[in-house]
């Protein structure tokens, strides 16, 4: 067994595999991290020359010729945003920066919300129709609007890295970009992984729901994750922002986890479906093929898909299993 961990794509990544020697094995990780970096190379809003970068750069002025690679994400994002009736939205560039809750640190600096008139000045550029895809170039129309790739191209990552291990010949691992998980095979001794769902309350660090997993994605996007408190009103403001409003989602959900096939699907459904709501979100996804779901509201319930109510086993009492 060989493991790794590196900062990477703004968070904390973890690759563990099973080989058939330790230098082959930590061999395997090193390309995976590559794959990993040269993904970040190219979508970061935060690296100079990125593709991402270039294109808002020139938002006004010019298409830009960019890689097949994020060209491909980028239009994974635009299909996502039609599935998701634009709860996905990855024109969201301009409100992100201005809510400066960034993905660079686990909680921003304490710090005070935007007014009320820079976020709906922020909101009136983030209109997907204002971004052009032609022959390889995208241009956004709209001076004002920047792309962010981030609520997709972490999943994109993770299957990247997962595919780079499989074609190692590995048939046992994980891949962990900053709770963006793929499990890959059962574990060498043919058992399943247990995998957790954390507690979303402020401050708890226990897992209150355990499921067993092999070759499947697990992602949890939640309120408690990434946030800062106005010193004046003592408001928490989270990252999950809703385009619809601007502000930070504001609904029953504190947690959201999606187990499907990939984690590109993982992270943007778990994103969408925190967005949504609990009833719109479980309808949602009792719609989708082989993806499910675990739903945590404020009031402690537990609700999950029915592909996956038999499988969970609840670990934290003050929580109830809602359906």
């Amino acid at each position: 067994m060989v493991r790794e961990n590196q900062f990477v794509l703004g968070t904390f990544g973890q690759i563990q595999a099973y080989s058939t020697s330790t230098k082959k094995g930590n061999e395997t990780l090193t390309m995976a991290y590559q794959r990993i970096h040269e993904i970040e190379n190219k979508m970061s809003v935060a690296i100079e020359g990125s593709d991402v970068d270039r294109i808002n750069k020139k938002a006004g002025i010019e298409p830009v010729e960019i890689s097949q690679e994020t060209l491909g994400v980028i239009q994974e994002g635009l299909e996502y945003y039609q599935m998701t009736e634009g709860a996905f939205n990855i024109g969201l560039g301009r409100l992100i920066d201005l809510w400066g809750i960034s993905i660079e640190s686990a909680v921003a600096p304490t710090t005070k919300p935007p007014s009320e008139e820079e976020i709906q000045l922020a909101k009136a550029h983030i209109d997907l129709q204002q971004l052009e895809i032609n022959n390889g170039q995208v241009f956004i129309k709209d001076s004002g609007m920047t792309i962010d790739l981030g609520g997709i191209a972490k999943g994109y990552a993770v299957d990247e890295a997962v595919r780079v291990l499989k074609e190692a010949g590995v048939e046992s691992g994980f891949v962990n970009l900053g709770g963006d998980i793929y499990v890959l095979g059962p574990k060498p001794d043919g058992t399943l992984w247990k995998m957790g769902v954390q507690n979303p309350e402020l401050g708890a660090t226990n897992v209150i729901i355990k499921i067993e997993l092999a070759n499947r994605s697990i992602v949890t996007s939640g309120d408690y994750q990434r946030y800062f408190i106005d010193e004046e009103t003592n408001q928490r403001y989270h990252h999950i922002l809703d385009p619809e409003t601007g502000y930070p989602t504001d609904n029953e959900l504190t947690s959201v986890t999606i187990i499907s096939n990939t984690s590109i699907e993982g992270d943007v459904w778990s994103t969408a479906i925190f967005i949504m709501g609990l009833e719109e979100g479980l309808e949602t996804l009792e719609t989708l093929p082989d993806v499910e779901g675990i739903l945590v509201t404020k009031d402690k319930k537990v609700y999950t898909t029915s592909g996956i109510s038999n499988e969970i086993e609840l670990l934290d009492t003050s929580f109830t299993l809602a359906n």
